[in-house]
């Protein structure tokens, strides 16, 4: 599974922010892009979390998957 992150860059601020549509995250970092792509993870992560609390249990049949978020491969340097 892929999911989406868009990285800007915001002269204003002199970070990096991102956005994972998907999820409706919005954050940012001043710093590099390395640190936003962390930082997105961590948002992923925190959401993915919090969505089991999110519902009650009324009598019906659960089932979880594991999901790992991963930063994506880069391409060795030649």
């Amino acid at each position: 599974m892929r999911l989406r992150i868009e990285y800007v860059w915001d002269d204003e601020g002199g970070g990096w922010g991102f956005r994972v549509p998907a999820l409706h995250i919005v954050g940012g970092v001043n710093g590099t892009r390395l640190e936003a792509e962390r930082a997105a993870i961590d948002a992923i992560n925190f959401t993915l979390e919090g969505v089991e609390r999110d519902f009650d249990d009324d009598g019906t049949e659960i089932e979880f998957l594991e999901v790992d978020v991963q930063p994506p491969a880069r391409a060795a340097a030649s």
